[in-house]
């Protein structure tokens, strides 16, 4: 049974332990007392939604892609064994688009994996998978990293 990456979303925050997530905006901003002047720095980027007035751009690559934080969720891959995995950023900033493709490459058959791990590199990315009990334990099949970012896939129930 596959379920939707949106259905998936709250139980891969569960399973992924991936850490305090951006922090949105107020709805709307607090009161000033009359007796203080207004603010006049903006709010920081990663605390502004993209759709709020004031929000910065968000961060692109080269490519033209965006870059996505901690606990975002990028797309479904299908793992070794044929079950969907949620792809999602854990650590850093990522461009999604990439974080996929990285993944997906490294679950082809063809993509030379070393000892019971499956330790393999993949477009400069080290990619490391549990074993099934592992996998079992704690919803984690697959770790990637480069230069301090990480991206994840997780099961989808």
């Amino acid at each position: 049974m596959r379920i939707s990456v949106a259905a998936a979303v709250p139980l891969l925050f569960c399973l992924a332990a991936c850490g305090p997530a951006p922090l949105a905006p107020p709805a709307t901003p607090p009161a000033t007392p009359a007796s203080e002047p207004p603010a006049t720095s903006p709010a920081p980027a990663a605390t502004a939604s993209p759709g709020s007035p004031g929000a910065a751009a968000p961060e692109r690559t080269p490519g033209g892609g965006r870059l996505a934080g901690p606990g975002t969720v990028c797309g479904e891959a299908e793992a070794a064994n044929g079950s969907p995995a949620a792809v999602a950023v854990r650590r850093g900033l990522v461009d999604c688009a990439e974080a996929l493709r990285v993944v997906r490459a490294y679950y082809r058959p063809r993509t030379p994996k070393q000892g019971s791990a499956g330790v393999a590199t993949v477009a400069g990315w080290e990619c490391v998978s549990n074993t099934a009990a592992e996998s079992m334990r704690t919803g984690r099949l697959t770790s990637c990293r480069k230069s301090g970012a990480t991206i994840v896939a997780d099961v989808i129930p």
